[in-house]
């Protein structure tokens, strides 16, 4: 535990900022920064929280806290870097870019911290951006209320702030010991967040131990399970419902893994009877015992999201996936067996991807994923400072005819493999689409029929999750014969560039 006992004896003002701008496909509730608020609140600082700034209501009330209250420290919190969709690719640092400007003027004397998933993964380019003070690396529930000290104290820190001298993100070692975020307390209207298709989100451990090579969660979240306590976990659903919230999202990197936590955390919520609707995020299918899907089906469980990102071996190994093929049958059929319905994820055109690879995730789909389960389908890997394949990069070890940019985003990487390139693969995934209307791909999650479409279901009695109606869509789509995004001069693909040096 990092000591910040100085700050009960010198509390300081501190305005947390949930500065997450994107709303497509649905708002993503601030999770990480309610904790940030609470533990920082714990260590005896006076704290305010400013939730969705990007709006009119959101921007009045964060230019009153700063006017009215005149906080000393400011903390805003980034999540995303960019939507990673290739097709349609939008970065989210403009945003917050604006409103560390907007606050300068209003308080300049305020100190301006970022931190958040962006900020951990790519600190330099969003140091660049946000002309922020300080970045802090890793998790904010002891290191903010740390800096704060240090900062007092007089000490001269460094503008991006790791948990030592080779910058390494900050853990919470004892995270059984963290308290409820209170997600329900900092955020006092929850309604915009619930009229996607996400739930109230519910953490019940941090880090992940497997190596995925697209994935980032060991360098945001390390590569140890650190696990959260279930009373804790049940304290914060508790205190959702007390609100009227009823629809709950586990937003842990693997929820069904290690299994004996998955189990332990439903029976601490079971015993207190906190019977909700349910959702399993980034399900991975290695293990998805009998014990574990009844479970979850007996406590409310009705859909789930299994990231299983390819149907072909070949694939799955160049991804150093846990599982292989065969899984992926037993995982379907186990949870139809249960009745709980998928949302299957998959990702195409990474290493060693090939037309034939497709057509045998293809094949899986059109045999075993069928409606009302449904698909999402992302294409291209989306390169990330401190993944695997971005370490590949980074050692000049990937092929230069495999690497794609935009024009207007050149220091945006994605991969595709050169015997699947863009126009090739999005072609055979839109044919492929029109005999299978169950499957969206990801570019569709941001198009403008899809956000009407959300806005309109939250008015209709229609239960979630919204997925299960993307064949409506796909259909409502094909009779309005709605226009695909066409790459345009200005969002031209550059292929074959040189790969560009990583901040």
């Amino acid at each position: 535990m990092l000591d910040s006992s100085t700050s009960k004896r010198n509390p300081r003002r501190v305005l947390l900022v949930n500065a997450n701008e994107t709303t497509r496909p649905y708002r993503v509730a601030p999770l990480g920064p309610a904790f940030v608020a609470t533990a920082t609140e714990k260590a005896g600082h006076d704290v305010r929280f400013v939730d969705l700034p990007q709006t009119q209501a959101g921007h009045r009330r964060f230019v009153a806290a700063l006017r009215d209250w005149q906080p000393e420290y400011l903390a805003f919190s980034i999540r995303n870097l960019d939507n990673s969709d290739f097709h349609a690719l939008e970065t989210y640092l403009d945003g917050p870019a604006k409103l560390i400007q907007e606050a300068r003027q209003i308080v300049p004397h305020a100190t301006i911290v970022v931190g958040g998933p962006a900020g951990t993964v790519e600190p330099a380019r969003v140091v660049r951006a946000t002309n922020c003070d300080h970045l802090v690396l890793g998790e904010g529930e002891e290191s903010l209320p740390h800096l704060i000290a240090r900062l007092e104290a007089g000490e001269v820190v460094s503008r991006i702030v790791g948990a030592d001298e080779k910058n390494m993100p900050f853990r919470v070692v004892n995270t059984s010991a963290l308290p409820a975020p209170a997600l329900h307390r900092w955020v006092n209207n929850f309604a915009p967040y619930l009229r996607g298709d996400a739930g109230y989100p519910v953490q019940t451990k941090r880090g992940c131990p497997l190596k995925c090579t697209y994935c980032t969660y060991g360098r945001i979240e390390g590569v140890r399970y650190r696990f959260l306590n279930p009373n804790a976990i049940a304290d914060e659903i508790e205190g959702a419902l007390s609100r009227g919230i009823r629809d709950f999202e586990f937003v842990d990197s693997t929820f069904n893994l290690p299994v004996n936590h998955a189990l332990e955390v439903l029976r601490t919520l079971r015993g207190r009877s906190l019977q909700a609707n349910y959702i399993g995020t980034g399900l991975n299918p290695r293990q998805l015992p009998d014990e574990l899907l009844d479970s979850m089906r007996s406590l409310g469980f009705r859909s789930v999201i299994l990231t299983a990102e390819s149907a072909s071996d070949t694939m799955l190994a160049s991804y150093e996936k846990n599982y292989r093929r065969d899984r992926l049958f037993t995982a379907a059929e186990s949870l139809q067996r249960h009745g709980i319905r998928a949302l299957w994820v998959f990702l195409l055109g990474g290493p060693g991807e090939t037309p034939e690879t497709v057509e045998q995730t293809l094949s899986f789909i059109a045999q075993s994923v069928p409606s009302p389960n449904a698909v999402y389908i992302t294409s291209g890997i989306r390169i990330y400072p401190g993944s695997p394949i971005g370490d590949e990069l980074d050692r000049g070890r990937l092929s230069v005819e495999d690497l794609r940019r935009r024009v207007e985003h050149k220091d945006v990487p994605f991969y595709y493999s050169s015997q699947t390139p863009p126009d090739w693969l999005e072609a055979r995934l839109r044919d492929f689409q029109c005999s299978h209307p169950q499957v969206m791909l990801s570019c569709e999650g941001h198009a403008r029929l899809t956000q009407a479409a959300l806005s309109v279901m939250q008015y209709l009695p229609l239960r979630k999750p919204y997925w299960q109606y993307i064949p409506a869509l796909n259909a409502a789509r094909r009779f309005l014969r709605w226009p695909e995004r066409k790459p345009s001069p200005s969002t031209k693909v550059l292929p074959a560039l040189t790969p560009a040096p990583q901040p």
